[in-house]
Parts: C-alpha cells; sequence; structure tokens
C-alpha cells in the first residue's frame, strides 16, 4: 500500500516537472508556433485535433509504441488567453498552463 502511494506522488512530481520545463520552453509570443515546432521536433507530422467550443484540443498522431517525451506524448489544450477562468478550475488550469501569449492560453496534460 506505502508504495502505491509513494508511486503515485512520484508520478505527480516528475509531471509537474515537465509541466515546468515545458513553460521554460516557451520564451516568445506565439504559443501556437512553437508548439508546432517541439510537436515536430519529435517527428510529429500530423494531430488529432478537437474543436469544442472556444477550446481546440491537440495531441500527435502517432503509435503509443513511437512516442517519446512531452512533445508527441501530451494532450495540449488552446483556449483564449482573455477567456474569464470559473474560480474552481482555476487552480487546474494554471497548474497545466505552459504558454499564454495575446491570442492563446495552451495547457499541457499527460495521456491518462
Amino acid at each position: 500500500m506505502w508504495l502505491l502511494f509513494l508511486l503515485s506522488n512520484t508520478m505527480g512530481c516528475i509531471k509537474q516537472d515537465m509541466i515546468k520545463s515545458a513553460r521554460s520552453a516557451f520564451n516568445d509570443n506565439n504559443c501556437a508556433k512553437t508548439l508546432e515546432t517541439y510537436m515536430r521536433s519529435t517527428g510529429c507530422s500530423d494531430a488529432t485535433i478537437i474543436s469544442r467550443g472556444v477550446e481546440v484540443i491537440i495531441r500527435c498522431k502517432k503509435p503509443d509504441s513511437e512516442r517519446k517525451n512531452m512533445w508527441d506524448s501530451y494532450w495540449f489544450r488552446f483556449t483564449p488567453s482573455n477567456l474569464k477562468i470559473d474560480d474552481s478550475q482555476i487552480d487546474e488550469i494554471e497548474g497545466h498552463t505552459i504558454c499564454i501569449d495575446i491570442a492563446h492560453r495552451l495547457e499541457a496534460y499527460p495521456p491518462e
């Protein structure tokens, strides 16, 4: 039981470290262009794109056995940067936000 607890806490830390690392990778003012550059650098030439209302969700389309890192494994969510966030969701959304530019907020979520 303790091992399960330890592993679940460790995975949470690893995921948060990846989010922090991704934030530092976005040093320009174009979240979409930078994400595209990083995704292409992993050999991602096609993506699954889901558009729902004001959000667009993107994930590299390739077999799981070929995924190498965050850029071809995680789901990325774009929303308008000026979108009002409900107080009950602010901590979750800000915890996953890796980039905000004039037009977009970009969040990163690990695969389930």
